[in-house]
């Protein structure tokens, strides 16, 4: 059964820029420079070349030395119904779109939030996840049934991050309609670190975004859980906001082939058998209107 997330509490604006870890570097050069990018010249070259940052579980991590995850899987399967073999590049997410403009790799296939600015200047493929920022709590804590009741509690979240600002501007909203605020509002270098916070018991909730939560629940079910509100749909915080991958806008057979390719696995079950393998459960994309307005 596909989990649809429900939404509560709707703030006027959320930056929806992907939280990301730098891992590792490398340079490689795409099928063609000049003039837009075909399926053909990738067919001749024989590789697809996609750069990531691998250091996001479950979306793109590394075992060992080998690009794994989520990302991992349907790029696999993308290559493999082109014809060509994958060519991962793992790269600082720094200056990972700029290498896209120099023409270093056909797509970024990092875990992107899909944000009008970036929209303007690249082609956003179909979403493959929804990445809106939900709270998570310890299993069991029955003081928080809704986010209604994290007035006074204490929330962890990782620094520098779009869940960061989600969960600044949701306080900020319960104080504006004279609810109480949180208690304290924790940052951490990284998720792992805010969900073992959460596990002892040194803060009352962790935001992040959604598809990330429920990877970490499905590997912790007797630790965590969503906040649902009652239901059993997780409840968020912000507009919603949906991950992609990045292809240059001249380069529209690509960007065409992998949307198809995005399409067909919706339809025959690939994206569900994937997302219920990283995830543990299927959630419903968007085929229009996943692109935010200015």
């Amino acid at each position: 059964m596909k989990r649809a997330i429900t939404k509560a509490i709707a703030l006027a604006a959320a930056s929806v820029m992907g939280c990301m870890c730098l891992a590792g570097c490398g340079d490689t050069q795409t099928a063609s420079t000049d003039g837009p990018l075909t399926l053909d010249a990738i067919k001749e070259k024989g590789t697809l070349t996609v750069a990531t940052e691998a250091a996001y579980e479950p979306f793109e991590f590394l075992d060992g030395d080998t690009i794994v995850g989520y990302n991992a899987d349907l790029f696999a399967k993308i290559c493999e119904d082109l014809g060509v073999e994958l060519e991962y590049i793992d790269l600082p997410f720094q200056g990972i779109l700029a290498g896209l403009d120099a023409k270093k790799y056909d797509v970024v296939g990092a875990t992107l939030g899909v944000t009008a600015e970036r929209a303007s200047k690249y082609t956003m493929t179909l979403p493959i996840e929804n990445g809106t920022t939900v709270f998570v709590k310890r299993k069991g804590d029955d003081s928080i049934n809704s986010i209604e009741d994290i007035g006074g509690k204490t929330i962890g979240t990782q620094t520098s991050c779009y869940n960061e600002e989600d969960t600044k501007n949701f306080n900020e909203q319960l104080i504006s309609e004279g609810k109480e605020g949180y208690a304290q509002l924790l940052t951490y270098d990284s998720f792992p670190e805010a969900f073992m916070e959460l596990k002892n018991g040194r803060i009352d909730l962790v935001a992040q975004n959604y598809a990330s939560c429920a990877s970490v629940i499905k590997n912790n079910p007797d630790d965590y859980e969503f906040v649902t509100g009652g239901g059993d749909d997780a409840q968020f915080v912000g507009t919603d906001t949906w991950v992609s991958w990045a292809v240059r806008k001249e380069d529209t057979e690509l960007s065409d082939y992998i949307n198809s390719e995005i399409k067909k696995f919706k339809e025959d079950g690939t994206m569900d058998e994937l997302q219920m393998k990283w995830f543990g459960e299927t959630t419903e994309l968007p085929d229009s209107d996943y692109i935010p307005a200015e």
